[in-house]
């Protein structure tokens, strides 16, 4: 059967990592074979790579370079084009070596598959999963690469195809929207949260508020952590979690957190539950989820388990967010400010049975984006691709 090559951004399990995982996992082996590359640029501690082994699926780590801030200064650039130089070879070298028919790059931060399928003449799709608004030079670079080496451009959402086009607008043949999709049977409302609860010590007459995600510069946990202080000033019950670490190397970032939480005095009131595997737990022990992102989201795939779980959601108003997300049908909408955020919390806490209406209603727009609804997607685009290069090639 036809080998797919996926040229994936990190060895984590965050949004695009699951999002990738969930489809390889569920790739018919009857119909294609899919071989996973992994980058070494960071010390990951593997949890990709895990995954995949525990599936039984091929998986290699490559020295592939992956476009990041710190490469983006003259000291850093000479080493980011040394890396795509030998990463793009090793990427070619197993491409060949699996005999792959289909390159697939999975964030448009990697970007030696793209190189690599030009070079072995192989088709090449592109899954956008970022929303780069800035440096605006990067912004436009990413989108030029696009629209040069991708044969199929697959946007999660809206405003990340809307994006790529107002660069690119030749790309609009070639670009397909296909959200990303939740497994709405491991993130459901019947999971149990009560054991997970008690060993965060939240007793149960106590609401607990949660953020979910990397903790970035742009996922907005600062601004979580100064509504939640404003917030408690009139509901003493209320306890807050954040879940999620650091990219590796940036410990700074957390140590920063902390130090602002403790300057509020939240204290114990504030849960550091650091990375974690049990997210269907997760959802299920908290009360309220927030995401208060102080850039625009592209997708935001905590959101979607969020509503797949019918857990009450507190949103920034970002486009994307909304494409699936209702305001005032499925989530409440704050701009990225601890003042509206913790007017939003305090509304859910003390109408608790709008929360539950709220709930409800998203998990029945999450029920519209399964994993499976994905995978057929994308497979499509996989048939159609190799075929029109089967073709091309026999003209």
């Amino acid at each position: 059967m036809p080998t797919l090559l996926f040229a994936h951004s990190s060895d984590e399990l965050y949004g695009s990592d699951i999002v990738l995982l969930e489809l390889v996992r569920r790739l018919d082996p009857a119909r294609f074979r899919p071989v996973v590359l992994t980058p070494t640029d960071l010390r990951y501690e593997g949890r990709l790579s895990r995954a995949l082994t525990a599936a039984g699926l091929a998986h290699h780590a490559v020295d592939m370079p992956v476009l990041r801030r710190r490469y983006l200064s003259p000291t850093g650039l000479p080493g980011f084009w040394k890396r795509l130089l030998t990463g793009t070879r090793q990427v070619q070298r197993l491409a060949v070596a699996e005999e792959a028919r289909l390159i697939h790059s999975n964030t448009a931060a990697v970007w030696g598959g793209a190189l690599a399928a030009r070079r072995l003449r192989l088709p090449h799709v592109w899954h956008i999963h970022e929303l780069i608004t800035e440096p605006v030079l990067v912004r436009r670079l990413v989108a030029g690469m696009v629209a040069r080496y991708a044969d199929r451009v697959v946007a999660i959402s809206r405003a990340v195809a809307d994006h790529l086009l107002a660069d690119q607008p030749g790309l609009a043949a070639r670009l397909t929207v296909i959200p990303d999709a939740v497994d709405t049977d491991r993130f459901h409302p019947q999971v149990d949260g009560v054991s997970l609860r008690r060993a965060w010590g939240v007793a149960a007459d106590e609401v607990l508020v949660g953020v979910v995600g990397r903790i970035s510069a742009w996922k907005g946990q600062e601004v979580f952590i100064e509504a939640l202080a404003q917030a408690r000033r009139q509901v003493p019950n209320l306890r807050g979690v954040i879940v999620g670490d650091v990219v590796p190397g940036e410990g700074w970032r957390r140590d920063e957190l902390v130090r602002r939480a403790g300057e509020r005095r939240l204290g114990d009131c504030l849960i550091w539950a650091g990375y974690r595997e049990d997210v269907p737990q997760v959802m299920a022990a908290l009360d309220v989820l927030v995401l208060p992102s102080v850039r625009p989201e592209p997708f935001g795939m905590v959101v979607l388990e969020a509503m797949a779980a019918g857990l009450p959601l507190v949103l920034v108003d970002s486009p994307a967010l909304l494409e699936h997300a209702r305001p005032d049908r499925d989530c409440l909408v704050a701009p990225p400010q601890e003042e509206a955020f913790a007017a939003a919390i305090l509304a859910l806490v003390r109408d608790p049975d709008r929360g539950r209406a709220l709930g409800a209603s998203a998990r029945r727009q999450a029920e519209a984006l399964s994993v499976p609804v994905l995978t057929t997607r994308l497979v499509a685009i996989y048939e159609e691709t190799i075929a029109r290069y089967r073709r091309k090639s026999q003209a």
